[in-house]
Parts: structure tokens; sequence; C-alpha cells
């Protein structure tokens, strides 16, 4: 008997407490939303993806919960109508104003914008179904009025919601933006249309950085969406750049650009941000103060219990709170100040906008936590292998901050002396373009002319792909990182480097997708001659590099195993990098680093660079942004 006792207790604890426990998960997301999304554009490392992983997962369940419950009022609207249900038909619509969500989050990921069309058949059906709720309970209802007024609160959140949507679509990304001086092509907000390059750059040094990034702003949506620009204003976009000498100016010019974006896609800015908006976020604080108010006034009369009075209460604090919060929010945004405070404020100017964190991967790290084998053939049985594989790649990550002022103007300047060369060369060759090949060979032949022993180097990496190159190098630079007891500050540079492109390689192949070839394939193959090379037990990073760093005397042919095997390779890279009398070339080697990120910075698709804001920033799209800027992007080849 005590079975069925249970069943029939548990019906009665769902039966009263279904509606009440989701309206309060439904809050309870909202504020979870409001509060965290805005830290998705500085997540880093291992904490970083566990808290976009919770964002995630509380931005479907938001959905999921508001979409739900409004279902559950509806069924007990049409099963039964009393005056206790009034109090239900009061809670709808305040599921309309969480299914609206918060201002600082409308999407998770780019695709969702796509999605606009579905979400606004969505407002449709769930505008419908409260207002049949709302209807069903006339003319009983004794909370019309409150009801009517959160109800409309209600469709004006959703339906901004729905409009940013549409906004950050792809193929309306834009719309809202007017032409500037330039023509068409190059929208500017309406704010700064009578500003051409020569008056941004006649206000203070402090300024500069805000009135060039709004400038530029227009190009980002250009390169996301096309069309390309055509060479006239490349050439007008790279002389404005090029006025800005400061390398730390430049990044920061950038990373108001990047900002910017980020608001344009993943929040409601593009809605609120103006005059109607405006007004808009006006009606619906005032709706909500108003049934308030009512509600308070003449809650007497509503015979309600005492949880469901301060359930609703809670509603309607929490939603004009969350209100008076986006507000804030909305102040302090870079658009918001950008085209209406336009602040001097210098906090303004320094405030973070990205993690200014380099993820790192290490493959001989990566190979000493590799998991054993026991666990791996438990992993093949239940098909997970990849799954931990992830583990243990997550366990090896770590982040180092970026250093604006030693690291990144070594980058820039690295940056603008590889357009200079590739200009050098299109004017030689009397070409305009150059295609991807071309370009890859012309900035290998660059960077390895710098060493003592380019012809040695250029034997070992000339036949190798961009996949086998990335892995050969970034094991050479281990190679030689591990042979040292104190490393420079150089030294350190160019293995956060490499470790950085290792990561790309390995834990974001979206960004190296058009580069590298058969990536996995060469990884496992490299792994598993690792393993093969290492076979007793072997603790630490400096044994195993040791291991590998002895491995010519193994091989019989070496010019054929430079090409078959990547550790191979990597060996001789590391010897011929270690002969210089005047020790290991850091520098140098640092020059090869910015190279390989170029390319792949450069041949990545824009919608995957126009993901990362969203996800803490990459140091590969800042790359990629100041490469365009500087019009390298006009060196490729369309075809």
């Amino acid at each position: 008997m005590l079975f069925p006792t249970v069943i029939e207790t548990a019906k009665k604890v769902w039966a009263t407490w279904n509606i009440r426990g989701f309206i309060i998960v439904s809050l309870s997301v909202q504020v979870f939303l409001i509060m965290l999304a805005p830290f998705r554009k500085w997540r880093s490392g291992r904490r970083g993806k566990c808290l976009d992983m919770l964002i995630w997962s509380v931005y479907l369940l938001a959905d999921w919960v508001a979409t739900f419950t409004i279902g559950l009022i509806l069924s007990k609207q049409i099963k039964t109508k009393s005056e206790s249900s009034d109090i239900y038909v009061f809670w709808a619509p305040f599921l309309l104003l969480h299914l609206g969500g918060p201002d600082t989050i409308t999407s998770f990921a780019l695709e969702d914008n796509e999605f606009w069309v579905r979400h606004l058949l969505g407002l449709g059906f769930q505008v419908g179904s409260t207002a049949y709720v709302f209807v069903k309970s006339l003319p009983e209802n004794k909370l019309w009025l409150p009801t009517l007024l959160v109800s409309m609160a209600g469709i004006i959140k959703y339906a901004e919601r729905n409009h940013a949507f549409y906004l950050a679509s792809f193929d309306h990304l834009g719309d809202d933006w007017l032409p500037s001086e330039w023509g068409d092509e190059i929208p500017v907000p309406a704010e700064f249309q009578k500003m051409d390059s020569p008056e941004i750059f006649e206000q203070s040094q402090q300024e500069m950085p805000l009135w060039t990034a709004v400038h530029l702003f227009g190009t980002i949506k250009m390169m996301i969406v096309g069309p390309l620009l055509s060479p006239d204003q490349n050439f007008e976009i790279r002389e404005t750049f090029l006025q800005v000498r400061d390398s730390s100016q430049v990044l920061q010019i950038m990373e108001i650009e990047l900002s910017l974006l980020y608001e344009v896609l993943h929040t409601k800015l593009p809605v609120v941000g103006c005059l109607v908006g405006y007004i808009f976020r006006l009606v619906t604080m005032s709706c909500i103060l108003g049934a308030f108010l009512l509600f308070s006034l003449f809650k007497k009369y509503y015979k309600l219990e005492q949880f469901d009075m301060w359930l609703t209460y809670s509603l309607l604090i929490g939603a004009f709170v969350l209100d008076i919060i986006s507000i804030v929010l909305l102040i302090s945004s870079d658009w918001i100040l950008a085209a209406h405070i336009r602040s001097k404020d210098s906090r303004f100017f320094e405030k973070r906008r990205w993690s200014r964190a380099v993820s790192q991967l290490n493959f001989i790290t990566c190979f000493v936590k590799d998991n054993r084998s026991l666990l791996k053939e438990v992993a093949d049985f239940f098909r997970i292998r990849r799954l931990l594989e992830v583990i243990k790649e997550i366990r090896c990550l770590s982040s180092k901050d970026l250093e604006v002022r030693s690291e990144w103007p070594f980058i820039f300047e690295e940056v603008k002396e590889l357009n200079e060369f590739l200009n050098r060369k299109m004017a030689a060759s009397s070409q305009t373009v150059l295609d991807a090949k071309q370009v890859w060979l012309y900035s290998l032949e660059r960077v390895l002319a710098g060493f003592t022993n380019s012809n040695e180097l250029i034997k070992i990496v000339k036949e190798l792909n961009y996949t086998k190159s990335v892995l050969t190098w970034h094991i050479a630079t281990e190679l030689c990182f591990q042979r040292v007891d104190q490393p420079s500050t150089s030294g350190e540079f160019c293995k956060m480097l490499s470790d950085y492109m290792f990561y790309l390689l390995v834990m974001q192949p979206a960004t190296m997708a058009a580069v590298s070839v058969s990536w996995k394939k060469v990884f496992e193959e490299t792994l598993a001659e690792t393993m093969l090379l290492v076979r007793s037990s072997i603790s630490n990073e400096r044994e195993v590099s040791s291991k590998i760093l002895n491995l010519i005397p193994n091989f019989r042919n070496p010019e054929r195993d430079i090409n078959r095997s990547v550790l191979f390779a990597a060996s001789a890279l590391a010897q011929q990098l270690m002969e210089p009398p005047d020790g290991i070339p850091w520098e140098k080697m640092s020059k090869v680093w910015v190279h390989l990120m170029c390319f792949a910075a450069m041949n990545c698709r824009p919608h995957v660079h126009a993901q990362q804001p969203s996800k803490g920033g990459e140091l590969l799209t800042f790359v990629w942004l100041l490469m365009n800027h500087l019009g390298i992007g006009t060196h490729f080849s369309s075809h």
C-alpha cells in the first residue's frame, strides 16, 4: 500500500506546486542570465568553459520553462475556472516578459539569430495562448486590469527580442544603419555621419580610439556579410588606420569594435538603444509599476493565499528591478557611451572588453597526462572515446594574459612588416592580388630568411602542409624550450604563441578548417608515434623532449622520413634551431609563429571570427581585424 500512497502524494504535490514551482524557476533563470551573461566577453580557460556551458544550459532552460508554464496555465484554465485561478491568469503575462529575455543576452550563438522567423511564430503562438487564458477568465476576473498592463509589457519585451534576432541575422545585419559619406557599402551610425577621417584625428589622443573604432565599425559588417570592399575603399580604411601609430591604441580601437559587434549580435542594444526603444522601455516600466500599484491597493479583494501573494510581489518587483539593471547596463554599454554620452572619462577607455587571455595547450603535456590504456578500452567499448579526449584536453588547458606593452607591439609590428613585404612582392610581379598559396610561400620565405641557417630550415619545412607545419614547429619549439633551464622573456613569448596555435588546431578546429587538412589524422598519428617511441613510463615533459630530440639516428632515410614523420621533422628542426652560436633564436621563431597565425587568421571564415567576442575573444580574431584594417585582405584572390 505504500507505493500507491506515494503516487497519490506526488500527484497532489504536483497539482498544487507545478505552476508555482515553474514560475519560481523562470524568475530565477532571468536573474541568473541578466547578471552572468555579460561575463561571456571576459571568460577564459577552464573556468570560462564551465561558465559558458552553464549559461548555455540556462539559456535553453529559460525558453523551455516559460513556454511549458504557459502551457500548464492554459491547460488548467481549460479544465477549471474558479476565482482562485485568476492569479494564474495574472502570472501568464510574466512568462511573456521572461520569454522576452534580459537585455544582456538575446542569442547565445550566431545561429540563434538566423531562426528569427521561428521565434516570430513562437511570439504569435505564446501571445495567442496568453490572450486565450485572459479572455476565458472574463468577466469574473478581478485582476483583469493589472493582467492587461503586464501583458502589454510582456508583448513589447518579447517583440524586442524578435526584432533583435531579425537585425542580427546575416540577411539583415546592418539594415538599420544609414549610408556614410563613403557610400552605402561602408555604413556608420547616424551620430557619426558628419565625421570624416581628419575630424576623427582632431580629437584628443584619449578620445581618438573611440571615434576611430566607430568610424571603422561598419567594415566589420562588410567583412562578415559582404560584399567585399573595393580597392579604393580598402585604401581609405588603411590610410585611416595607419594614422594610429601607438600599438596599444590600435588594440584599444579593435577592442571597442569587437565589443560593439558583440552588443549588436547578442544583445537587445540595436533595438532598445534608440529613441523608439527608450519610449517602449518607458512604457513597459510604467505598465509594471501600474500593475504593482493596482495589485497593492486592491489586494484585499483578491482573496489570495499568503504564498501566492508574496510570489506575485516577487514577480512584480523582480520585473521592475531587472528593467532597472538593464538600464544601468545599457547606459554603461560601449554603443550608448559612444553614440550619445560621448564620454571623456578615461575609465571608459580603460575598462576591460575581452579576457586578454591566450589559451594554452601543449602536445607533450597532453602526452604526459594521457589516459591509461584500460580507461581507453572502456571508453572504446562504450563509444565515448571522444568525450575522454575532450576531458583530457580540458585538463591540460591553461591560459596566459597577453602583455599589451611588450608582446602585442611585437605582433603589431610584424603584421605591418608582412603587409609591406606583400605589397612589394605584388609591385615587383605587377600583380593586384595574390592567391593564398603565393602568400604562404612568400611569407614563409620572408621569415626563414632571417635565420643564419635558413637553407637547412627550408629543406626541413618546405614540403610540409600547414597542419604539419604547425605541429612540427610546435614540437620543435617545446624541445628547444625544455633544453633551457631559465627561459628568457622572448622564449616564454615564443612558447605562448606555439601553445596557442596548437590549442586552436586541437580545440578550435573551426578557426583552422580552411588551412588544416586532415589535422586530426596527423595529430593522432603523431601521438601514436610518440607512444611507440616512449615505451617506458615517463612522468615529465623534459624526459619526453629528450627522447624526441635524439630521434634522428633511428631513421635511415632523412629526406623521406621528414615528410612522413612529424616527430622526425620536429627533431631535425629543433637541432637546427639550437645550432646558432648566439643561442636559440627565440625572436625569429616568434616571427614564424606570427606568420603562421596570420595565415590562419586570413583564411578563417569571417563568421567564425564573428563568434569569438561572445567566447571571451581570441587573439586570432584581433590579428584578422588588424590585417583587414591594414589592407592585407586585398592580397588574397577571391577564387
